[in-house]
Formats: C-alpha cells, sequence, structure tokens
C-alpha cells in the first residue's frame, strides 16, 4: 500500500500492480473500477439522500455560504455536523456528507491494553464509577441517570465501556460521549469517559480498559442493574479509609470449602460481588489485573477479590449501601438458556480453582495470622524472594526443591533454581 501511495512509481504502474495484487487477493477491483460505484461516490447527492432532510439543507446552505467566501459561518456549520457524527468533505462538484469514522470520532480500542495505564497518575477525582455496556441501553440509562441525581458532594467520573454493542446502545454511547461531561442534580459536574471496543472483548477485558482509563481516588465496578438511590460515597470513603480494606462493597460472600459461596452479612467476608465492589485505585499496581480468561462475569469478582486478599487486605461489606441501591435482575444472565448457564459458570470456576485451589487460608472461616499463606502467584512467591546459607546452596544450575506448606493438610514442593550473590 505503500508503494501504491508513493510517487516513485508512475500511475500507470501504480494501477497494473494493483490489478496483479487483486487478481491474487479477490477484491474484484476491477470490476468495481468498471461499475458505476466510483461515480455514485463523487456525486454529492448520493451522500445527500442517505441523511436526514435538515442535515442535507444544512450541507447545501454552507454550500451557499462558502460560494460567498462566507468561511467563518461556513465552518461554523461544519463544526456543528461534526458534533452531530458526520464529517464533511469538499469537492469540485459539492460537498460530501458522510459518517464520521468512530476512530475518528471516540476512543476505538481492541484490547484493553490500547487504554494507557493510569494508576501511577495522580487522582483527578474522589471517585471512578467504571461501568460495562453490551446490548443493555435501558438498563445503562437507568444507571447513569440514577448517578447523576446523586452525586452529592462528591466529584466524580464516570469511565464506561461499549464492549461491542450490536443495537441501539452504541448510538446511545456516542450520543453521550459527544455531549462532554454530565451536569448532576444540583449543579455538579460529573466528567464522562467513554471507550469503545471494536468487538466484544469480553467482561474482564472490558473492566481492565476502565480501570486502566480511571483517575479517582477510589474506582468503583458496578453492574448497570444497579441503581443509586442515596448516598453511596460516604459509606464507601469511610470504610476505604482504613488503609486495612482492600475491597468493600454492599454483598458479600463466604465459603468454607472454596466451591460454594454464600451470602453473608460481613463485616469481613470472602469476596464482595461485582454489582457494586469498590477499591482505592492505588492498590491495582499491587494486585494486578483480572485474568481475562474471564469472558463471562461469573465468579469474575470472587476471583479478584482474592487477590486483595493474598496481598494481606480485609474484604468487607458496607451494609449502608444496601439501603441506598435497588438492585435489577441482570439481563445476561437472564438472555442465556440453563446449558449456557451451567457451561459458561462451569468454565469461569475452574478459572477460579485452578489459580486458588490452595486459598484455605484466606478464608475467613479459617484465618489465622499464623497459618496464612500468600498464595503461589503473590509476587514474593513468584519473584523467589527468599534465601539460603551457602551451606544449603545446591551448586550452580542444579535445581532444588523444599516444600511451602501453606495449610495444614496442604503443601507443595516447588523446584527451582538459586543464583549466589556476592
Amino acid at each position: 500500500w505503500e508503494m501504491l501511495r508513493s510517487n516513485e512509481l508512475k500511475p500507470a504502474d501504480r494501477v497494473r500492480l494493483l490489478l496483479d495484487w487483486d487478481r491474487i487477493l479477490g477484491f474484484n477491483l476491477k470490476e468495481y473500477l468498471q461499475s458505476e460505484q466510483p461515480e455514485k461516490k463523487a456525486d454529492p447527492d448520493t451522500y445527500l439522500a442517505s441523511v436526514s432532510s435538515s442535515i442535507a439543507l444544512e450541507v447545501r446552505e454552507r454550500e451557499q455560504q462558502r460560494a460567498r467566501n462566507d468561511y467563518a459561518q461556513a465552518d461554523q456549520v461544519r463544526q456543528k455536523l461534526s458534533s452531530a457524527g458526520y464529517a464533511l468533505r469538499d469537492t469540485a462538484r459539492g460537498t460530501l456528507v458522510l459518517p464520521r469514522r468512530s476512530e475518528d470520532e471516540f476512543t476505538v480500542i481492541s484490547s484493553s491494553t490500547d487504554i494507557p495505564d493510569n494508576t501511577q497518575r495522580p487522582d483527578l477525582y474522589d471517585f471512578s464509577l467504571n461501568l460495562l455496556a453490551h446490548n443493555s441501553q435501558k438498563d445503562l440509562e437507568r444507571c447513569i441517570e440514577s448517578v447523576r441525581k446523586h452525586v452529592y458532594d462528591q466529584q466524580v467520573e464516570l469511565v464506561i465501556i461499549d464492549n461491542g454493542s450490536t443495537d441501539d446502545t452504541l448510538a446511545y454511547l456516542q450520543q453521550l460521549a459527544r455531549g462532554g461531561d454530565l451536569v448532576g442534580e444540583f449543579g455538579q459536574r460529573i466528567a464522562v469517559q467513554v471507550l469503545f471496543a471494536d468487538h466484544n472483548m469480553g467482561f474482564a477485558a472490558g473492566r481492565n480498559a476502565t480501570m486502566r482509563a480511571s483517575r479517582g481516588h477510589s474506582i468503583i465496578l458496578m453492574d448497570t442493574s444497579i441503581e443509586v438511590r442515596g448516598d453511596i460515597w460516604e459509606p464507601l470513603a469511610m470504610t476505604l479509609a482504613d488503609r486495612s480494606v482492600g475491597v468493600a462493597g454492599p454483598y458479600g460472600l463466604v465459603t468454607d470449602d472454596l466451591r460454594d459461596f454464600h451470602e453473608a452479612p460481613g463485616p469481613d467476608v470472602d469476596a464482595v460481588e461485582a454489582y457494586l465492589m469498590a477499591f482505592r485505585r492505588e492498590l491495582l499496581p499491587e494486585v494486578g489485573w483480572i485474568d481475562e480468561k474471564f469472558r463471562f462475569y461469573r465468579l469474575m469478582d470472587i476471583f479478584f477479590s482474592f487477590f486483595f486478599k493474598t496481598a494481606g487486605y480485609h474484604v468487607v461489606t458496607t451494609p449502608l449501601v444496601v439501603e441506598r441501591i435497588e438492585k435489577h435482575p441482570h439481563r445476561e444472565w437472564y438472555s442465556l438458556s440453563e446449558d449456557e448457564q451451567v457451561a459458561k459458570s462451569k468454565k469461569n470456576y475452574d478459572t477460579f480453582r485452578s489459580r486458588w485451589h490452595h486459598g484455605e487460608s484466606l478464608l475467613v472461616a479459617n484465618f489465622d495470622p499464623e497459618k496464612w499463606w500468600p498464595g503461589h502467584d503473590h509476587s514474593y512467591h513468584v519473584a523467589g524472594e527468599h534465601a539460603h546459607s551457602a551451606e544449603e546452596l545446591p551448586p550452580p544450575g542444579v535445581m532444588h526443591v523444599h516444600d511451602h506448606r501453606h495449610w495444614p493438610d496442604h503443601s507443595h514442593a516447588h523446584p527451582h533454581y538459586h543464583e549466589a550473590h556476592r
């Protein structure tokens, strides 16, 4: 393509190359070039016929302004139409009006890592409320409107990702992104940041993207089935002000066997459900991102909660928040057949179990500081940050093993190498 765009070859040679490649790639460009389509694409009337009469009228009026050399007024019309999602291209035959490409207007991503990691950057808000949308316009609108009405005196930003919606959710979020900041019930400014995935990246990847983009002191992962009815901010802020607390939220779960999880009032629980879970943004570099194998939402919240527990933080409930929200049915769950519910849930449980099968010492029912084990994937363990005396070390390059006992009846042998440091 760079060769075709360059001036190093004569136009005739470039056309010949293009047609040669077309025979291999099968784009049928020769047939296209010989059809009436190129002529139609150069005709302004083709585009005007595809937009509303009001947009077409503004385009015609702008052409007249340009003919009168009234470029200032014409530029205002261009800006207005750009805000409405249209791009204008002036040609000798007239103005072509085209829908703006999403990537030209919005933040469009293909993976969570397309978003710069803001975790080390200063706080700009008290809270970053993260929402994930996928074909859920009604729930999303209800959730956002409820937040707008109940911001109180908090500095809040909304970080929303459209995770490959194929219905009216996409158009709704595009309009929300064009509108800029929201205004609260009493005039408060609510910052809005909307990300657009070019396909459904999966639940965990969508969450990772919004967390990477967030700039609040605390992040709230909220499901669009939640409707805010009162001040959720103060009880969450007070709970998270305790530096020993990692995660807080209204709905807690406990288990005694890492298989069956039950709702529990807390305050100490084994996991907080992701209908609403809050944590300090500064903890993300320590606990890490969510495993993106979780394309479906179930058990992702339990999996993520355990990373806070293994880092030594408490996971707690905030009962006041329960009284200040309303939980509506989760549409994704009820959109699945019973077989799909079972299959997707089992797949996620297998991911959870493979990582946390050794998590007994982390459970509220079992917790004992003397038996607490941070887990195989804790940074201290993975990095091998333990040492031996010179007498205990094997020869260089020779593997050795020793048991790590992280539960009275549960231990593992871990083969590894050591380097001698002088």
